[in-house]
C-alpha cells in the first residue's frame, strides 16, 4: 500500500506536488506558500508601494482570478491602497458575457466593484465588427486585439487614477513569450516587454506582473482549491499555433527537468539588464493622431484603425 506523502511545511496529508520546489503540500499549505511567493516577487521586483490605486486587469479566466484573490489577501494589510478590478470587454458574442458574469461574481465576494470598459465605447469597434471590417493583411485578429486591449487597459486605468496596472500573467506565459521572442530573432523585445515600474514611460501607467513567478499549475491549483469562480472557454477567436509549439515543448522540458520555466525567466531578466547597459536606446515620441507615447509618428492602434476604416 502507497503511503500518502506529508506536507513538506506542517506534515498533514499533502494534495499537491510543487515539482520545481520538491514541495509536498496540504491544501492550507498550498494557498499560503502560493501568497508568499507572490509578496516575495512583489517585493523583489518593487511592482507597489504602500498607498497604490491598483487597477487589476481582470478577464474572467483563471490567471486573473488568482491575482484578484492573491492581491486582496496581500493588499488588507495595507488600509491606505485600493484594489480596482477592471474587465475590458471586446464585444465577442456569446463569449465575452460568461467571462463578465465570472469576474463580477468573484468582485462580489471579495467586496469589490467591476469596472467595465468596451472597445467599441473606447475604440469605436466591438472586436467582432474589426474582424469584419480588418482589410486582407497579414496580422490575425489576436494581433488587432492585443494591441487594443493593452490601449484599452491604459486608458481604462487613466479613467481610474490608477497609480499601477496588474495583470496576471504566469510563469508559463513570461516563459513561453521568451522563447519565441528568441525563436523570431527578436530578443531585444524581451527587454521593451520587461520594463520595471521606475523605468516606465511616460504617457503609460505603468505595469506590473505579480504571478509571474507562479507556475500555470500553482494557478490551477489555487483557483480549485479555494472555488474561485472563472471561465475555462477559450476565446473563439484564438491563433495561437506558434505559442501551442512552444507551450508544448516547455512543458515537457518543465516535466522532465523540473525549473526549467524559472530559468527561462532568470535568463530573460540577464538579458534585459545586458541590453539596457548597452547603446541601444529606444526612444518614444508623441503619435500625431491620438497623442500617445509612440516609438513611430503613427502609433500601432491608429495604424491598425486606419486599416479598419480604409
Amino acid at each position: 500500500m502507497t503511503m500518502q506523502p506529508g506536507c513538506s511545511k506542517c506534515g498533514k496529508p499533502a494534495i499537491y506536488l510543487r515539482r520545481y520546489t520538491s514541495e509536498h503540500l496540504c491544501s492550507a499549505c498550498l494557498v499560503k506558500t502560493t501568497i508568499d511567493r507572490v509578496r516575495k516577487t512583489i517585493n523583489r521586483y518593487k511592482m507597489l508601494n504602500d498607498s497604490d490605486r491598483i487597477a487589476v486587469g481582470i478577464s474572467g479566466g483563471k490567471d486573473s482570478a488568482v491575482l484578484l484573490h492573491i492581491l486582496h489577501n496581500i493588499e488588507s494589510a495595507y488600509p491606505n491602497s485600493e484594489i480596482i478590478p477592471v474587465t475590458i470587454d471586446e464585444g465577442i458574442q456569446g463569449y465575452r458575457n460568461e467571462a463578465l458574469k465570472a469576474a463580477r461574481e468573484l468582485s462580489r465576494s471579495l467586496d469589490l466593484t467591476l469596472e467595465v470598459f468596451s472597445f467599441e465605447d473606447l475604440l469605436g469597434y466591438s472586436l467582432d465588427e474589426i474582424v469584419r471590417r480588418r482589410s486582407s493583411d497579414s496580422l490575425g485578429t489576436c494581433s488587432y486585439c492585443g494591441v487594443f486591449r493593452r490601449r484599452a487597459l491604459n486608458t481604462a486605468a487613466e479613467n481610474l487614477e490608477a497609480d499601477v496596472i496588474a495583470t496576471g500573467h504566469n510563469l508559463d506565459d513570461e516563459a513561453q513569450t521568451v522563447l519565441m521572442n528568441i525563436l523570431r530573432g527578436d530578443s531585444a523585445r524581451i527587454a521593451r516587454t520587461s520594463v520595471s515600474r521606475e523605468l516606465s514611460v511616460k504617457g503609460l501607467v505603468p505595469r506590473i506582473k505579480p504571478i509571474i513567478e507562479i507556475t500555470e499549475r500553482d494557478v490551477v491549483a489555487y483557483a480549485h482549491y479555494l472555488k474561485l469562480p472563472y471561465h475555462d472557454i477559450p476565446c473563439p477567436y484564438a491563433e495561437e499555433a506558434y505559442r501551442n509549439d512552444v507551450r508544448s515543448f516547455l512543458n515537457e522540458m518543465e516535466y522532465k527537468r523540473p525549473g526549467t520555466l524559472l530559468a527561462t525567466l532568470r535568463s530573460a531578466e540577464s538579458m534585459t539588464r545586458a541590453f539596457r547597459q548597452s547603446s541601444t536606446k529606444w526612444e518614444f515620441t508623441l503619435c500625431e493622431k491620438c497623442n500617445s507615447p509612440s516609438p513611430s509618428k503613427l502609433c500601432k492602434v491608429c495604424e491598425m484603425l486606419e486599416s479598419i476604416r480604409s
